[in-house]
């Protein structure tokens, strides 16, 4: 889905450019689901902006190599102004005659005006492999821009996800917090009727009042928390900072469907940093091929057509076409292309290595995170369970302090559980989701969506 994503995404990044935060028109609350916040984020996001024109420049870099293979037209002018000389005057006897004894003939001077014009179509019949290899490793080069800019869009999309899933977590602490402040508030309610009606100490309503400031206090946090992840999720979606965003979904537990095995093969079929070095391998590959036709011969051919002034005899202009057959052979250059293979061939064996470090780095980060989804399910399952027993032990300890036969502190303390087991489940959910991303985005474009 991703790569779908990608190819229109680009195009529209390129042909429309990303606008900057403060020329979006933006309205003073969006609503947002899960779903819309990749096109969103791959839209508007500036730092993918850069490394989609990183692809542009190397797809203009691969057309300027594939214009190695066509012709070249090219004209050519000129005007010179040589210094005026005069004319010439030749003497010689008269062969026919004694009169006159002498003949002379006086020879024009020449035009200091010369003009040529030069019309040549050039074109390369064999380069040693040169033009083929240039477009080889432009084409390695796109390949490798490319998968930069898929690894890019992961890592943004990622980071605009995890944004998404804090501010979830934030609305439901907030949730859970102002729960835990109306109980407070009932608690205190009963408990100064119980003093009032004297039948408690003056102690249980000092105890419940303390026991409302600290609901207060987790109310605070709580909505500073989801402010600050908005926050930062307007400025990953290159938005206005002051936009209200209205959150679609629920943090609600996401199945993971697969094995393993499964993750790690589509893992290394797919990780844009293992497409980046073939291509890297590719582009060395090519860098030999190119070395190595510096010691091939060249061949062109050329024709054109002359327009001049006779080397500035003649006063008029006149023409005529040529064919030329050239071939150029490097016989000796102290051992530069010798170098130049043997650095490319180094090259090689060395992104080799890095392939195949890059692979075990991928299997591990895709182990590391199936790991951490099997224990966020075990930590949500236990926080569901711990959820469900503190709101039976919640009931029962305020049913045991209204009939007086429990005190305060028991009230309170029940209520205090309560309260965390609720944010524990919050945040087991949040992991959980967290650590499901986290494996898409361990397995590469090709994961798609679990």
């Amino acid at each position: 889905m991703l790569r779908t994503i990608a190819a229109s995404i680009l195009m529209a990044l390129l042909f429309t450019g990303a606008r900057p935060a403060e020329s979006f028109a933006q309205p003073a609350s969006r609503r947002l689901s899960f779903a819309e916040l990749a096109s969103t984020v791959l839209q508007n996001n500036l730092q993918l902006r850069v490394a989609a024109l990183d692809v542009a420049v190397a797809e203009a870099q691969l057309a300027q190599a594939r214009a190695g293979r066509q012709p070249q037209v090219v004209v050519s002018g000129s005007y010179t102004r040589a210094q005026q000389q005069s004319g010439q005057t030749i003497s010689f006897p008269n062969p026919f005659g004694p009169s006159p004894p002498v003949i002379s003939l006086t020879l024009p001077a020449p035009n200091p005006n010369i003009y040529a014009a030069r019309l040549a179509l050039q074109y390369p019949l064999y380069t040693g492999g040169r033009i083929e290899s240039q477009i080889g490793l432009a084409e390695a080069n796109l390949r490798g821009a490319r998968a930069v800019f898929v690894r890019a869009q992961e890592q943004i999309l990622f980071s605009a996800q995890q944004l998404y899933l804090q501010a979830l977590l934030g609305q439901e602490s907030v949730t859970a917090a102002q729960r835990a402040l109306n109980q407070s508030n009932e608690s205190l309610r009963v408990a100064n009727a119980r003093v009032s009606a004297g039948a408690a100490p003056q102690f249980d309503s000092l105890q419940a009042q303390v026991a409302v400031a600290n609901a207060e206090q987790g109310v605070v946090r709580a909505t500073t928390s989801v402010a600050s992840a908005q926050t930062s999720l307007n400025a990953t979606l290159n938005l206005a900072q002051d936009t209200s965003l209205e959150f679609a979904e629920t943090l609600e537990p996401r199945p993971v469907a697969g094995t393993l095995q499964d993750a790690i093969a589509r893992a290394v079929r797919g990780r844009p940093e293992l497409v980046e070095i073939q291509s890297r391998i590719a582009a060395a590959q090519a860098a030999i091929e190119l070395a190595a036709s510096g010691g091939r011969p060249n061949v062109n051919v050329s024709t054109g057509y002359d327009v001049g002034n006779s080397g500035g005899t003649a006063t008029s202009l006149v023409g005529g076409w040529s064919v030329t057959l050239g071939v150029t052979l490097l016989l000796y250059d102290g051992g530069l292309t010798r170098e130049r293979i043997r650095e490319g061939q180094l090259r090689i064996e060395q992104l080799r290595v890095l392939d195949a470090q890059t692979r075990q780095q991928v299997e591990l980060e895709v182990r590391q995170a199936w790991l951490a989804l099997q224990q966020a399910a075990g930590e949500l399952l236990a926080a569901t369970k711990a959820v469900e027993q503190g709101r039976e032990a919640a009931r029962l300890a305020a049913v045991r302090y209204q009939a007086g036969v429990s005190t305060q502190l028991e009230l309170v303390s029940a209520q205090t559980i309560l309260a965390q087991a609720e944010l524990g489940l919050a945040s087991a959910r949040f992991g959980q989701n967290l650590a499901r991303i986290r494996l898409i985005l361990a397995m590469g474009s090709s994961g798609g969506t679990l």
